[in-house]
């Protein structure tokens, strides 16, 4: 495609060319393009929303403004709610939090890794049936 059958494509579906797609090369903006028009925004293997709700706890855990405020209107317009929000930023808090512990701690990965795996296995054989869940 040419920039401009990009660019006209674009405001389809944006109804403008944002500047971080204006300031692309011609040689970025059709790949670029395509990964956000096919996998950034429709449901693939994971919704829409889930993959907005990540983009937002990565944002937020990186401290960029700009996807925070772009994955937190993205999520809302597909349907987030205030409390899902609000989760997705206080679990990448979570992650950031305990991976900074880790790394200080130096744990063995090894031993990390069979560890968490015995608890998985553990917490899965232990975990309540769909019954007793209902009930």
């Amino acid at each position: 495609m040419t920039r401009a059958e990009v660019e006209q494509d674009i405001i389809e579906m944006t109804g403008q060319v944002p500047p971080f797609f204006a300031a692309m090369t011609d040689s970025e903006l059709e790949h670029e393009w395509t990964l956000f028009k096919e996998f950034q925004m429709p449901d693939t293997a994971l919704s829409g929303l889930q993959k907005q709700l990540i983009g937002l706890g990565v944002a937020a855990a990186t401290y960029c403004p700009y996807c925070t405020y772009f994955h937190k209107s993205a999520a809302r317009m597909l349907g987030a709610t205030d409390a899902q929000i609000e989760e997705t930023i206080r679990m990448a808090s979570e992650t950031r939090k305990y991976s900074t512990y880790l790394h200080g701690l130096e744990l063995d990965m090894d031993e990390f890794r069979r560890l968490t795996d015995e608890m998985g296995e553990y917490m899965q054989q232990h975990a309540p049936s769909e019954q007793t869940k209902a009930a």
